[in-house]
């Protein structure tokens, strides 16, 4: 009975006119939402400005969620895993793989901004604002070795409630290497539990993905409205070069990464076109975290490897912000006529390969993470982060995009590297290369 109600409703849904399945699709929804902020915010900047609260509302709806989700997938992947040692196979697999594209990353970031110097010709900045003094303040209070210290929670109810995903994870390895200790009739029922809620969190997710277009409204709307078209065309190049070189890594890196598998990334984006809308238009990869999850797996990605790379890889693989923090610093060495010897970009890139891990997916957490590198090499002048700041909201747009692109990649091949990770029947139905006839 429950079959056939569901057959029917897919045949009135494909029934319906095109029109109103455009209409009702959620990309759309978020493209016109999309455009209609930055028409509004052109035309009515101060109003536009004011509209910050409907974006931050919606992303921490989605952060509502985003801790019992990883938690619940993780212990879930782990217990049918079969134990730990699946995991530490998945694990290192994932680990190598992320230490080998960011690095690459990092070094195209390098290359781009030597090669283009978009910081010559570019006024330096008068002095600091407020604004950047706080972000230069969050990003050196915490040292690497603090950082390490902090993966460890010291509370697991305070690590959901303030969504520290590496405690969140560490919590629920923990977990699950407690529940497979257990005998079968004890774990089971827990194991199904998790299961179950597991389910009722993703239905939450698609509720608040209702309101997706109302959020993507907010921040385009205030993002023109506060910093105007004008701040993007003062520094063009630096926009420019970071969105060419991101678009190289795109295509090349994660290209030849899924090539490899037998993946086609064309399919893959095409896909996920609905969760990168919603990346473009809040600039932040957190946002889509929960239905990333479940898009992979729906693509044919075991859980046990969607639950390990996904969560692990927002801390650890944001691509977008290791080809990008390295033009960021480089630039303002170029804008201050303070040129970087080899020895010194090598400094930089040792450091920021040790201060990249741990980056939040978060609108801001980049220019933290910038600051940080900043303040620990001593390189360029901190004050350059006032120009970064102007453009930054532009560039965490394409840094989102290329972290939740990366992200998914990552899993994919870390899926098929795994024997069994992935289902090869529903991976060719979606994301797969097509067989060309012979």
């Amino acid at each position: 009975m429950t079959t056939q109600t569901g057959n029917d409703a897919g045949t009135r849904a494909a029934q319906a006119p095109r029109w109103r399945r455009l209409a009702t699709n959620t990309s759309v929804q978020v493209l016109v939402a999309a455009v209609a902020a930055a028409v509004f915010g052109v035309l009515a900047p101060g109003a536009a400005a004011g509209l910050k609260p409907l974006a931050d509302m919606f992303i921490a709806l989605i952060q509502l969620v985003i801790a019992p989700i990883v938690f619940l997938v993780m212990v879930t992947g782990i217990v049918t895993a079969g134990g730990m040692k699946t995991v530490g196979r998945i694990a290192l697999k994932a680990i190598i793989y992320f230490e080998i594209v960011t690095t690459v990353g990092m070094l195209l970031g390098l290359l781009a901004v030597n090669l283009f110097g978009p910081g010559h010709g570019v006024a330096p900045p008068g002095g600091a604002s407020g604004e950047l003094s706080t972000y230069v303040k969050g990003g050196s209070e915490k040292s690497f070795t603090e950082f390490l210290t902090d993966v460890v929670p010291h509370n697991a109810v305070n690590a959901f409630a303030t969504g520290n995903i590496l405690q969140v994870l560490v919590f629920a390895v923990l977990f699950a290497i407690a529940l497979l200790g257990l005998p079968r009739e004890v774990s089971d029922p827990i194991l199904r539990g998790c299961q179950k809620l597991s389910e009722v969190f993703f239905r939450i997710v698609g509720v608040v993905m209702l309101f997706a277009p109302i959020g993507t409204f907010g921040a385009v709307a205030y993002t023109v409205g506060k910093y105007g078209p004008e701040t993007l065309t003062a520094l063009m190049k630096l926009v420019a070069v970071s969105s060419l070189a991101l678009a190289v890594f795109v295509t090349v890196v994660l290209g030849a990464a899924t090539r490899m598998v037998g993946v086609s990334l064309f399919r893959l984006v095409r896909e996920l076109r609905k969760e990168l809308y919603i990346v473009l238009g809040t600039s932040s990869s957190e946002a889509v975290l929960p239905q990333l999850m479940a898009r992979l797996e729906s693509f044919g990605c075991r859980r046990r490897v969607v639950g390990l790379v996904v969560p692990t890889g927002y801390s650890f693989n944001l691509d977008g912000v290791a080809v990008v923090i390295p033009i960021c610093v480089v630039f303002i060495g170029q804008v201050y006529g303070i040129p970087l010897t080899f020895g010194d970009q090598l400094a930089l890139f040792l450091v920021f390969l040790i201060l990249s891990k741990g980056t939040a997916g978060v609108t801001g957490s980049a220019f933290v993470t910038l600051a940080n590198t900043v303040a620990a090499t001593s390189l360029v002048p901190i004050a350059g982060l006032a120009l970064i700041l102007s453009v930054d909201r532009f560039l965490s747009l394409v840094r989102a995009l290329t972290n939740v692109l990366g992200n998914a990649v990552a899993t994919v091949v870390v899926a098929r590297w795994e024997p069994g990770g992935m289902d090869d029947e529903l991976a060719a139905r979606t994301i797969a290369r097509p067989h060309r006839r012979k």
